[in-house]
């Protein structure tokens, strides 16, 4: 489900061997690159590529790789395994032949449904048929989330799997350095939030444009993805419990409107025989992290997540708040949902 990209505009070297391997580590399986970048020196492709594709044949990497007629055929047929992701140009005569001996993906925006008549009047192999959308360097051009939503509806209709990308955060590609997103509106939305809005829009496989993931979001991503634990950072606070600190806690399996309720924390709390005292009534913006406190008699020492800016209630101390973009993933925060509470470096 989860990939990434790696660009042949230098020579593979240790530490970009470093990084796809860690990135294959924390369980992204699928890695993205292009043949056609204007800005890159096409001369040297050929044998970077093989360079290339002989290190990820090696961690069991599906490639997929952006392509033209003219540069496909001017390949080196003795090429380690690859999939092919087809620039506009090929005919559906010419798609459907492919797709017979090959896996296959066309561009998602432009695919419409004179195409997938064509198609299967050709007899294409629909199995073999992906739908990938494109990444959009420039700010202001990234699809619409609308017309994203309904478009990747009609794929799901006709069985087609989906693909779309979100930006990096640690490099971001040249020569605009603002993000490869498909949506616009994520280019400067949290990168998991990003990712889990994907997910429910109806995309199967979900690769980061740019060239870099950090460690610390690829751990978020990690966390998520293979143990469906939500990772959150909160602001420096000194006076944060610490035994709310770096565990697994969880919102009810009866989720409230505003708030989101940690299921552990009263039992924590006993167990710590701590007497919470009024403190710290301030107003509870979203993203305030709450604990009743004894005036709320049986309610002491529940612990609270607010979605939505709430009043000041004196009953109610602040603990203090989520950064920025943790105050991003608790709309994906549900039933029974796993999270974590981490002070930010």
């Amino acid at each position: 489900m989860l990939g990434f990209s790696y660009y042949l505009d230098h020579d593979l070297n240790q530490d970009d061997k470093n990084y796809i391997h860690s990135m294959q580590q924390h369980h992204f399986n699928k890695i993205f690159t292009s043949l056609h970048i204007p800005e890159d020196d096409q001369t040297a492709y050929a044998q970077r590529l093989r360079i290339f594709l002989n290190y990820t044949a090696e961690l069991n990497l599906n490639v997929f790789i952006d392509i033209d007629q003219k540069t496909l055929a001017n390949l080196p047929a003795d090429l380690p395994a690859f999939k092919l992701r087809l620039d506009d140009g090929f005919t559906n005569q010419t798609i459907a032949q492919m797709s017979q001996k090959n896996p296959l993906a066309l561009n998602a925006s432009t695919l419409n449904e004179q195409d997938i008549l064509e198609l299967k009047k050709y007899q294409a192999n629909f199995d073999n048929i992906e739908a990938w959308h494109n990444f959009y360097p420039r700010p202001e051009t990234g699809l619409d989330s609308q017309w994203f939503k309904e478009k990747n509806l009609w794929f799901k209709q006709l069985g087609i799997t989906t693909q779309a990308f979100i930006p990096g955060d640690q490099t971001l590609r040249g020569p605009i350095y603002t993000g490869l997103p498909t949506l616009e509106s994520q280019r400067h939305q949290n990168l998991l939030a990003s990712a889990i809005q994907l997910q429910n829009d109806q995309v199967d496989k979900i690769f980061i444009g740019d060239p870099r993931l950090s460690l610390n979001m690829q751990e978020k991503f990690d966390d998520y993805f293979d143990k469906d634990i939500l990772d959150l950072n909160i602001k420096k606070s000194s006076d944060f419990p610490d035994y709310l600190l770096k565990k697994v806690l969880h919102n009810r399996p009866d989720p409230a409107a505003d708030v989101i309720r940690v299921v552990e924390s009263r039992g924590m709390n006993a167990l710590n025989k701590d007497i919470v005292l009024p403190t710290q009534s301030i107003p509870r913006n979203a993203g305030s992290i709450t604990i009743d406190n004894q005036n709320y008699g049986r309610y002491m020492g529940e612990v609270q997540l607010t979605k939505k800016d709430l009043p000041l209630d004196e009953k109610v101390n602040v603990l203090g708040h989520l950064d920025q973009a943790s105050i991003q993933l608790l709309p994906f925060i549900s039933a029974n949902s796993a999270f974590t509470i981490n002070k930010k470096e």
